[in-house]
């Protein structure tokens, strides 16, 4: 039987997280989890005791460059554990399963070799508000401050700044041999298949400078990882995403999220659109806030789904 390894990343709600594994595990899934260094870890490592691996943690900031490296632990922590994974799912923490452990398994396992990442090319978009995602540089992001009012201004007056400034990187990427690739743009949240998995986390340890390319980039977990995959032998498999942009979830193959200014909390309200989605998980999802919605998902999530 495949065995399936989640990548969980989290900062908030160590309950939930339980929960979460709890609905994965089916007894063929293992479970390794990135706690943001900003926050106490002990709830978590409570929570969740014997039941999965934590991986070293790094201090994350939305839209740096630490979002792809504590995924890059994550990966290396797969990739040591000896185990051979048919599948590696990449989670958040506020995430919540549709499907039953039945559904998820035999589905993964009916597409053995199809890549669930989606990837729009941004480099051909030919659209400015992409193109400054990567042409332009993006500082101050990763600083480790915990007063997020006074960073949040430096990012501000350091993205206005970079645009004044003449220095600009080139709308490709070049990979290790000389090879100039397109920029590939998507969700971080993916499944790949084990060797797919390895694939990424051999190239970000090799592949210099695209680390340095994306290391001040605008989110650069959303771009990284799929411009490795769409300019791999995987990208065939891979799903690629043509046409006008509609918004990220559309780059999200399998997960239901509802952006606006911010992702929507997730309440009982939701329930019939997530149910009609036919999507595989649904984000974002809290304790407290959506316990009832948790109750109608469970009991919906029979093994016939």
């Amino acid at each position: 039987m495949m065995r399936i390894a989640y990548i969980l990343s989290a900062y908030t709600d160590a309950p939930h997280l339980r929960r979460l594994v709890d609905a994965l595990d089916d007894g063929w899934a293992d479970f390794y989890v990135h706690i943001d260094r900003k926050v106490d870890d002990t709830p978590f490592r409570k929570q969740l005791a014997g039941r999965a691996t934590f991986v070293p943690r790094h201090w994350i900031s939305w839209g740096g460059w630490e979002q792809v490296e504590y995924q890059r632990e994550l990966l290396k922590a797969v990739m040591q554990s000896g185990v051979e994974y048919g599948r590696v799912v990449c989670l958040s923490g506020q995430d919540y399963p549709l499907w039953s452990r039945q559904a998820i398994r035999s589905y993964f396992e009916a597409h053995a070799d199809k890549e669930f990442i989606m990837g729009m090319n941004l480099t051909r978009s030919g659209e400015a508000r992409f193109l400054r995602r990567v042409t332009h540089y993006h500082p101050f992001r990763d600083l480790p401050w915990r007063n997020s009012w006074l960073k949040n201004k430096l990012v501000v007056a350091g993205r206005w700044l970079m645009r004044l400034l003449p220095w600009r990187k080139p709308v490709c990427v070049m990979l290790q041999g000389g090879r100039e690739v397109d920029v590939y743009f998507g969700s971080d949240y993916w499944a790949l298949t084990g060797g797919c998995a390895r694939f990424v986390y051999d190239a970000l340890c090799r592949e210099r400078e695209v680390v340095r390319y994306f290391r001040h980039s605008f989110v650069p977990s959303e771009m990284c990882i799929q411009t490795l995959v769409f300019n791999s032998p995987f990208a065939d498999k891979a799903i690629r995403y043509e046409g006008a942009y509609r918004g990220l979830y559309a780059l999200t193959p399998l997960h239901y999220i509802e952006y606006g200014k911010c992702i929507k909390l997730l309440t009982a309200d939701d329930w019939p659109r997530l149910w009609e989605s036919g999507k595989m998980f649904a984000r974002k999802v809290v304790s407290g806030h959506s316990d009832a919605l948790i109750g109608l998902i469970d009991a919906e999530r029979t093994e016939k789904r």
